[in-house]
């Protein structure tokens, strides 16, 4: 369940599976969030996406400078190494300007969850804080390892 200033009713996060003991990854399709979502709901969109597999949502919640050969192929690519997840705990966005582009807006959200895959991540817990943008009319994300 995703946690954070309320719940996020517009997005269907993975099969949260009880804990890492199963991991049954999936392949599904993930809605692109609307232009003006906050930067929690894209963030959740990101997430869900690399879960399922879906690198046209993923190429839609990422800034346009993204590299993503390495997003979809680095040695701790989400897209490539993440196969499920559970305890998806999304925080709320807190103002992140210093490491942020000239002409940009920019927030961080804090993200924790249990891991199933090669991800990188002996125990599976992970904890990461996304770094998102305001490009245009949308938050987007700026890439894993990025926050």
């Amino acid at each position: 369940m995703i946690t954070g200033r309320g719940a996020l009713p517009v997005l269907l996060l993975v099969p949260l599976l009880a804990g890492c003991f199963i991991c049954v990854p999936g392949r599904y399709e993930v809605p692109i969030p609307p232009a003006g979502a906050s930067p929690e709901e894209v963030v959740a969109a990101y997430i869900d996406a690399a879960l399922g597999k879906d690198s046209e949502t993923i190429r839609a919640v990422m800034v346009p400078e993204t590299d993503f050969h390495d997003e979809f192929n680095g040695p701790f690519s989400p897209f490539r190494h993440w196969d499920a997840a559970a305890n998806i705990e999304i925080g709320d966005s807190y103002a992140a300007d210093l490491d942020c582009p000239p002409g940009r807006r920019c927030r961080r959200v804090s993200v924790s969850m249990d891991l199933c895959g090669d991800t990188g991540h002996p125990t599976g817990e992970f904890f990461e804080p996304y770094s998102v943008h305001w490009v245009k009319d949308r938050w987007l994300v700026a890439g894993y390892g990025a926050g």
